[in-house]
């Protein structure tokens, strides 16, 4: 018995002995008054102590066994153990407290339930996200990982949980990096991607969330809605300049015909033919840059990767086009794109590719290398220059914008969109052992 229960139970004798006590002395004073025998009175005084001495026993009994319920109910909810109820109570008084104990057991219970099915459904959704989510504790290790996490450290859970997070390489990176897009140069993890990071409180303790997705298709979306505003009012603009021309044209005609005036012939003929170069000039310019908006589907067929691309590359027989070992693994690749738009891709790629070396004298020097390089969604194909670079990254893929003295700046754009269709990606960045550029052309395996 502990030190409460024992001061509970010395606390019920003691209100039942003061509750009998006057009971006693009255019924003793009485039977003094009435000349009862001595005897008998002190037979009816043990008569009534052992009626209240077992009053007491039976009412400490009881509260016992009231307050022995509600501490086993109470107990079992500690414990996380809901489905104990206490019976209905004589005691009014301890029935309501006992009805609401019952009832937030019953709460407790259906709250027990809704959090665990949730959990259970929040599980099932980030197993499935193609994002990478995982947690760390406050010493770094990780707790928690989904499927697509597990894949980009190479881990099983749980067997390789509370292994420390910075001790991977990709995840010291991820670390160290802030939120927002990150352009990552990992093997497992290349790209822009979107990083979120964020601190929470599990079990009292401070936790932090991870979550890593592709921003690639978000952004390629966003600048292609941009390119299509950007080209309707560009569409506008160019037809505002053809109007006055349009209505100089007119004014000349009117001149031409008239009989009395004395006429320029050559001025003219002068006119007329930097108008007209002029119209043409815009029509084509309009007509160029609205095939981006108005890019067809693709018209999909399946065919062998590394053919394909043999004859893409033979139409530059004067370049040394290099196939190292790598290429070896697309001797089996079939893939499913339009090979005319497809087709478009690698040329322009290849040209620029070639231009980007005309300033190198030497043609030994002047070579493009390609290779294939795959993962679980993609088959990367590398083309690699030994030109001068890139030399300003922020706006490859801006419509409008080129560094060729005669260049259109649609050839990137228009193959970026070309491999949106497809699900695909197009990358371009400098190399990192050696002069020139490198391209990567990511197309989707399924």
């Amino acid at each position: 018995m502990t030190k409460s229960q024992r001061k509970q139970k010395n606390d019920h004798s003691l209100l039942a002995f003061f509750l009998c006590l006057p009971c006693l002395i009255i019924t003793t004073a009485a039977l003094f008054i009435a000349n009862v025998s001595a005897y008998l009175i002190a037979f009816i005084i043990i008569i009534l102590a052992l009626i209240a001495v077992f009053i007491v026993v039976i009412s400490q009994q009881r509260s016992q066994q009231q307050i022995r319920t509600l501490a086993n109910i109470l107990e079992s909810m500690i414990d996380g153990d809901y489905s104990l109820r206490g019976r209905e109570q004589d005691n009014k008084a301890f029935q309501e407290l006992l009805t609401l104990v019952n009832n937030l057991a019953d709460t407790l219970a259906l709250s027990k339930i809704e959090a665990k099915e949730s959990r259970q459904l929040l599980e099932r959704i980030m197993q499935q996200m193609d994002a990478m989510v995982l947690a760390v504790d406050e010493q770094g290790r990780i707790v928690m990982a989904n499927n697509s996490a597990q894949k980009l450290l190479k881990i099983n859970m749980p067997q390789q949980a509370h292994i420390l997070f910075t001790s991977l390489a990709i995840g010291k990176v991820i670390s160290e990096a802030q939120s927002g897009i990150i352009d990552f140069e990992q093997p497992q993890l290349s790209g822009e991607h979107f990083l979120f990071k964020e601190y929470f409180l599990s079990e009292g303790k401070q936790h932090q969330l991870f979550l890593i997705t592709s921003a690639q298709r978000l952004l390629l979306e966003k600048e292609r809605k941009s390119w299509q505003s950007l080209l309707r009012v560009l569409s506008h603009e160019m037809n505002n300049s053809l109007t006055p021309i349009s209505s100089i044209s007119q004014s000349m005609r009117t001149t031409l015909q008239d009989e009395h005036k004395v006429l320029n012939r050559e001025s003219l003929l002068t006119g007329i033919d930097i108008i007209n170069e002029r119209a043409s000039s815009l029509s084509l310019f309009i007509a160029s840059y609205s095939q981006l908006s108005h890019l067809p589907e693709p018209n999909k067929r399946t065919f062998a990767l590394q053919g394909f691309i043999n004859n893409c590359a033979a139409l530059f027989s004067d370049c040394r086009i290099l196939f190292p070992e790598k290429y070896i693994e697309l001797a089996y690749v079939n893939i499913s794109a339009d090979k005319a738009q497809l087709e478009q891709v690698f040329i322009n790629i290849l040209k620029n590719a070639k231009e980007a070396m005309e300033g190198i004298n030497n043609n030994t020097d002047k070579i493009i290398t390609v290779f294939c390089q795959t993962d679980d969604k993609y088959f990367h194909i590398h083309i690699c220059d030994s030109g001068s670079g890139i030399a300003n990254k922020n706006n490859l893929f801006v419509p409008f914008y080129s560094t060729k003295p005669k260049g259109s700046g649609i050839g990137l754009a228009l193959c970026k969109q070309i491999l949106f269709n497809h699900g695909g990606l197009l990358s371009l960045k400098n190399n990192a052992n050696s002069a020139g550029a490198e391209a990567i052309i990511s197309l989707p395996k399924y």
